[in-house]
């Protein structure tokens, strides 16, 4: 679809938060009629009015109107579900529902790489924006990571940019409404359980990760994590592929060789730097790193820049992130781990004893894999949130377990019974949106809770 389709088409834009709003800006930069309708009115306030007013788009809280179901085509939140019976109408009416990552890719005329994948996502695309940035090109990041895919494009017309490419995290909600997204870089870095409170089943939920491969053609590069044993399963036939990998014998475009880490050009080994001279710990994120050299050697083919790059690289907020430390224990906000295989990841990056908050609106995974991840060295699970009593039924008595009422009582118990050496990890393994509006507030939460504490320091 190009500009000339979009403009005077009725449009609606279901949902109000950060995709949504994004969406309804970038249809009035191209001249489509918006409304925005949203079924929650507690989501709705002045500053949404006033943003709305500004560009000019119809606007409805509290309820969805007869007016949808006269749009030319839909574009929803990635927070609705299939199920909605707004969704169900619009079906029902042969109405187009794209997702607005779908709506994004058509105004894009530029180089796109996207990045799905149940763990490791916003990581990997901060490594690839970061690589792109330092060997000089124009690279816009946003989508899943926290910046709507909209609202990068809109702001990146404002620009005079020669060499721009679009990095976008794509979770498997915005894949779910996808017809003719073709990113010219697809990268699948993993599939593990997560969202069973969403999808029928687990084979739908990887089917709709899968997804972001359908459109790809001899044009595209498919980019694969050749270590993931769920990946391995699945025949993902896609015209040119390149494969990254830590340890498998069969290696891969981006792999880890006798401790270095480096990239197979022409058939050549080019080595780039030392693994352990990444800046980041835990093998995670070499893999992570490993995906984001593989997604971008068309663009540099340098060794020595992708070195800078690697080696100047700082770690993500909210991705097992040191806040500070208090009466010798340590503390690290894994907000972003939302889900139970990223807790995983984060409790394995810590041999000394543990303190763990778990806990807020569960997904429908299985706490009980924790169980064995979890050894000795665990001093207490503190659990939080509407999910606290499922925890505790799954987990408990295996391993030592207290429900309390807020993250700051968890804060607060951990440091009257912690001793100087152990550790203290929010890494929920569930969503936020019992409590906080998204993971980033409950992240930001918990910092400002560390450091704002008597003792604190880095």
């Amino acid at each position: 679809m190009n500009t000339s389709d979009i403009t005077g088409k009725n449009v609606t834009v279901l949902g109000s938060q950060r995709s949504a709003m994004g969406a309804a800006r970038l249809l009035r930069h191209f001249g489509a009629k918006v409304l925005v309708s949203e079924f929650d009115a507690d989501k709705f306030d002045a500053e949404k009015r006033q943003i709305l007013s500004d560009i000019e788009a119809e606007f409805e809280f509290g309820y969805h109107s007869p007016d949808v179901l006269e749009s030319d085509f839909v574009v929803v939140s990635p927070g609705i579900p299939e199920n909605a019976d707004i969704i169900q109408k619009i079906r029902s009416k042969d109405i187009p529902l794209y997702s607005e990552i779908e709506l994004t890719s058509w105004f894009i005329d530029a180089p796109i790489i996207a990045v799905t994948g149940s763990n490791g996502k916003t990581t990997t695309v901060n490594i690839i924006h970061h690589l792109l940035k330092t060997a000089g090109y124009d690279s816009f990041l946003g989508g899943n990571v926290g910046v709507a895919a909209s609202e990068v494009l809109v702001d990146s017309l404002k620009q005079e940019s020669t060499k721009p490419i679009f990095v976008l995290e794509v979770s498997s909600f915005q894949l779910d409404n996808i017809d003719t997204f073709k990113p010219n870089v697809a990268v699948i870095l993993n599939l593990t359980p997560d969202h069973l409170d969403r999808y029928p089943s687990l084979t739908a939920y990887y089917e709709s990760k899968l997804g972001m491969l359908r459109n790809l053609d001899e044009t595209c590069t498919a980019v694969i994590n050749r270590d993931d044993p769920e990946l391995s399963r699945h025949d993902l036939i896609v015209d040119e592929s390149r494969y990254f990998s830590v340890s498998s014998p069969s290696g891969g475009d981006a792999m880890l060789a006798e401790g270095i880490i480096g990239i197979m050009q022409d058939g050549e080994w080019s080595p780039i730097l030392p693994a352990k001279a990444l800046p980041l710990p835990g093998k995670h994120n070499l893999s992570n790193a490993l995906a984001a050299v593989a997604s971008v050697m068309d663009f540099i083919t340098d060794p020595e820049i992708l070195a800078q790059g690697l080696m100047t690289f700082s770690a993500v907020p909210h991705r097992i992130e040191y806040v500070g430390k208090i009466k010798g224990i340590r503390c690290y906000n894994d907000s972003k781990a939302t889900n139970i295989a990223s807790t995983e990841v984060a409790i394995h990056s810590f041999p000394q004893p543990l303190w763990l908050i778990l806990g807020g609106k569960d997904k429908g995974g299985d706490f009980t894999t924790l169980i064995s991840q979890l050894g000795a060295s665990t001093r207490e699970v503190l659990l939080v949130g509407a999910a606290s009593d499922i925890i505790e039924t799954q987990i408990s008595p295996a391993l030592p377990t207290r429900k309390v009422d807020t993250i700051e009582s968890a804060i607060n118990y951990c440091l009257d019974h912690g001793e100087d050496g152990d550790v203290l990890l929010l890494s929920p393994a569930c969503a936020s949106f019992d409590q906080f509006e998204n993971f980033e507030v409950r992240g930001d939460h918990f910092r400002s809770l560390i450091q704002a504490h008597e003792g604190w320091t880095m």
